[in-house]
């Protein structure tokens, strides 16, 4: 069976995104290589459907942020996952705060953040209002600000950029 070129463009387009956002939120590399793999399959079962949809891209993110969701719940308590520290990134003190963070503060910060997305688009990929989505990100800066003593302001991305040069994905 040959893949419609249109759904390759989506897979390369939208891969490292999905893989990075999901590691983020887990810190596990194989349940987020688990995640993104199973969104895409996902898709691909719904092709049909998908298929030139300006938010096809949005819809594979939404599935992989679900499904790690679903997998920590499963998989261990959230004070363990907060101590689970993984090889890639166990040097970046931000990333281990984040995910020491309540579950909805660290996803909105890891999709505005380091996916890239504007607060409506974290909206609903949450399935929130966009004034929800700001207080989450509000709560979540005062809270990585008072942990790690140093400011995290709307538009600084400076301390988030460091993620963004950690190799991740294919």
């Amino acid at each position: 069976m040959k893949a419609d070129p249109e759904f390759g463009a989506l897979y390369k387009r939208e891969f490292r995104a999905v893989f990075q956002a999901t590691y983020l939120l887990s810190g596990r590399r194989e349940l987020a290589e688990d995640a993104t793999q199973e969104a895409f399959a996902r898709a691909l079962q719904r092709w049909p459907r998908l298929r030139g949809r300006p938010w096809a891209g949005g819809w594979v993110m939404t599935t992989a942020m679900n499904l790690t969701r679903r997998s920590l719940r499963k998989s261990r308590p959230a004070e363990e996952a907060s101590r689970d520290l993984n090889d890639l990134d166990q040097d970046i003190d931000l990333w281990v705060a984040v995910r020491k963070l309540p579950p909805r503060e660290g996803e909105a910060l890891i999709l505005h953040y380091r996916a890239d997305l504007s607060t409506e688009q974290v909206a609903k990929l949450m399935g929130c209002a966009p004034s929800t989505v700001r207080a989450h990100l509000a709560r979540g800066r005062s809270r990585l600000r008072e942990w790690m003593g140093h400011v995290v302001e709307e538009g600084e991305t400076d301390a988030f950029a460091i993620a963004t040069d950690t190799e991740l994905g294919p």
